[in-house]
């Protein structure tokens, strides 16, 4: 009997994984936690930051930003706003991103929701940037 788990992420744009793996590694609001095979049912937030997920001893990892994680009846479903492989990230874009969205944060007139934005493009880019030195080897999980 196999004990995989089915990982589907999907984005607003395009579903960007549909696998059978053994393991999932994700950044939820509350902190990083692993998923194993038999896991209990789950929802959650999740933040920006690294997703990884094992599938035969091959570790793939991505940068997502926020969004939603389901887990029920050994099936993974990942909502993000956004997602992006790691050996797809631009530094240079990131770079900037990061500096952008500085800048906005700067300024004070900003709206609440021009500051909520500025701060989810700050995290997005502090992510993308952060784990660009991982493309890639291994990640420290905590399993629940």
């Amino acid at each position: 009997m196999s004990q995989k788990l089915n990982l589907t992420i999907v984005t607003p744009e395009k579903q960007l994984v549909s696998e059978e793996v053994d393991q999932v590694n994700v950044p939820g609001s509350e902190g990083d936690f692993g998923i194993l095979y038999d896991h209990s049912p789950i929802l959650t937030n999740l933040r920006s930051g690294l997703l990884s997920y094992e599938k035969d001893a091959e570790t793939v990892a991505l940068i997502v930003s926020g969004g939603y994680l389901e887990v029920t009846d050994n099936r993974v479903t990942i909502l993000a706003e956004t997602g992006e492989f790691l050996q797809e990230i631009d530094r240079e874009r990131a770079e900037r991103s990061q500096a952008d969205a500085e800048k906005l944060l700067s300024q004070t007139d900003l709206s609440e929701d021009e500051f909520m934005e500025a701060q989810k493009k700050l995290f997005r880019a502090t992510a993308r940037l952060e784990n660009l030195q991982f493309r890639w080897h291994s990640v420290p999980v905590v399993l629940l």
